[in-house]
């Protein structure tokens, strides 16, 4: 991989081309000082024609030798140049791409670490909930009452996070047993055993996992793009306790992810722009620009965690998630393309 310029190198590039020209100024200086003497020479054998007229000849020749070196000489200058000078505005094209480059880094790793900030509370949120009293005892017992208190419950904390489409108390069978939106979504007594996050949520062995869903179309929320938050309720909502049920919260993804790539901050002097969150396989989970509804995949170079590449006519900078505190992320990427 060719190293990108610095401006140290065009600085010194500069200096080279400067002290070229200086060089062959002076060889110009002290060339033109030696036509001033051959043509004054010239000019006194011109007054003496006749005998003297060979010497004026020999002058003569002089001075055309002479006139010749110096359109040699300028020529070489010229050329000598204008190959520094396109040199120098190689350097400088490529100094700017590279920081183009790595300024639309920056901007995928913000919106990646914005998402990833947002999704550490997500999994804080899911984990605190399950050991709810009321939750705790609606798994536990499944009356009528206690699962009523329990969507009440529900319904007041999706009251004040408006991050979520719903909350669910799911049984160990897989039914939907209460949920905090029902006049909304009538989900209660749903079978969502077959859910991608049901199993491995199944299998989370204390109060500290969880599992992060993939974002997908849920159609018991109406086809919102969703993304399923789940871990156990477990007996009198111990760490250890066992298994009695799930808490799912239905994070609602479409809203959030355009919040977080209106957040970035293009300049208008970039020309076009299009932001991306994708997942580990290049799936586009949200976009925003112009044209990018039409984009459903895209194609990262390598293994690389992070970096900048052409795209097309245009220049694209990827960052893959670091996670946040205790969020591990998923191996999605933030993606900022100027086009």
């Amino acid at each position: 991989m060719t190293t990108a310029p610095t401006l140290a190198s065009i600085a010194s590039e500069t200096r080279d081309a400067s002290e070229i020209t200086g060089v062959t100024v002076e060889r110009i200086a002290q060339i033109t000082k030696q036509m001033n003497v051959l043509g004054l020479n010239a000019r006194i054998e011109a007054a003496r024609v006749g005998q003297q007229g060979a010497g004026f000849a020999l002058v003569a020749e002089e001075v055309r030798k002479v006139s010749g070196q110096i359109g040699n000489i300028a020529s070489e200058l010229g050329e000598t140049l204008k190959a520094r000078l396109s040199g120098l505005e190689q350097m400088v094209s490529q100094l700017s791409i590279a920081a183009t480059g790595t300024r639309l880094v920056d901007c995928a790793f913000n919106a990646i670490d914005l998402i990833d900030r947002n999704l550490y509370e997500r999994s804080c949120d899911v984990r605190w909930w399950a050991t709810d009293a009321d939750l705790v005892a609606a798994a536990q017992s499944q009356e009528r009452d206690a699962l009523r208190r329990a969507g009440q419950r529900l319904g007041v904390i999706l009251d004040a996070y408006t991050v979520y489409s719903d909350i669910w108390l799911v049984g160990l069978d897989g039914r939907v047993l209460a949920n905090g939106r029902p006049g909304r979504f009538p989900v209660t007594g749903a079978q969502v055993s077959g859910a991608n996050w049901f199993s491995a949520a199944m299998a989370v062995r204390d109060g500290d996992g969880f599992v992060a869903g993939d974002v997908e179309t849920s159609t018991h929320l109406g086809g919102k793009a969703t993304m399923a938050w789940a871990t156990p309720v477990r007996m009198g909502g111990a760490r250890n306790g066992q298994a009695i049920g799930l808490l799912v919260t239905q994070f609602d993804w479409a809203p959030q992810a355009e919040a977080v790539l209106k957040s970035l901050r293009f300049c208008t002097e970039d020309g076009e722009m299009r932001g991306y969150l994708v997942d580990a396989r290049g799936r586009v989970l949200a976009a925003r620009g112009p044209g990018a509804e039409r984009i459903t995949q895209i194609e990262l170079p390598g293994e690389q965690a992070n970096g900048w590449c052409t795209r097309g006519p245009g220049l694209m900078g990827f960052h893959r998630t670091e996670g946040f505190e205790t969020w591990r992320g998923k191996g999605w990427f933030g993606v900022v393309e100027r086009l």
